[in-house]
């Protein structure tokens, strides 16, 4: 027995209902509804009247959107298989060219060309820089020591020049 129920029991003890049914309200006690019974009985009729859906129609709509369901994914399927098959295509067709192509050869070596034609102009500009700040007339804070390690740089620049010069001119004539 829930706690209630004891306490009503109790009650009607002391009062002396002889009754025995526990639906009786003998003992003045309201049942707990706060809502007179036309009240109820309009909420159940708007229960009966409100938009609720019966398991058929649920079930009914729940295949409805599945078919949709099916049909976007379809749908997305094969846009992606068409952009799939034009990819491959386009693919196809630069691999058709294959690697060695005349075009390619020409501007890739006009690339490097132009990327050797700017390494050297930067060193010229280098070496022209160290001349410039070597030169006594340029400013007197310079010291000995910083003039003779930029001599032994230049020095061993030259070198290095001398030995590509060397190495380009027996590459190019075999018999020397």
């Amino acid at each position: 027995m829930g706690k209630n129920q004891a306490y009503k029991a109790m009650q009607r003890s002391r009062v002396g209902s002889t009754s025995g049914t526990p639906d009786d309200v003998e003992d003045g006690m309201v049942d707990g509804s706060f809502h007179s019974p036309e009240w109820h009985a309009a909420r159940l009729a708007s229960l009966k009247t409100s938009h609720t859906v019966t398991w058929e129609e649920y079930k009914k709509k729940q295949k409805e959107e599945e078919i949709k369901k099916g049909e976007l994914e379809a749908d997305k399927d094969k846009m992606m298989r068409e952009y799939r098959a034009q990819l491959d295509a386009e693919r196809a067709t630069k691999l058709a060219h294959g690697r060695n192509h005349s075009k390619d050869k020409l501007t890739h070596r006009k690339d490097k060309k132009d990327k050797d034609l700017r390494k050297r102009s930067n060193k010229k500009r280098k070496v022209k820089y160290l001349r410039k700040s070597s030169e006594p007339n340029s400013s007197g804070s310079s010291s000995e020591s910083s003039s003779s390690d930029d001599d032994s740089r230049e020095s061993k620049r030259s070198k290095s020049r001398s030995r590509k010069r060397k190495d380009k001119g027996t590459s190019q004539n075999p018999s020397i």
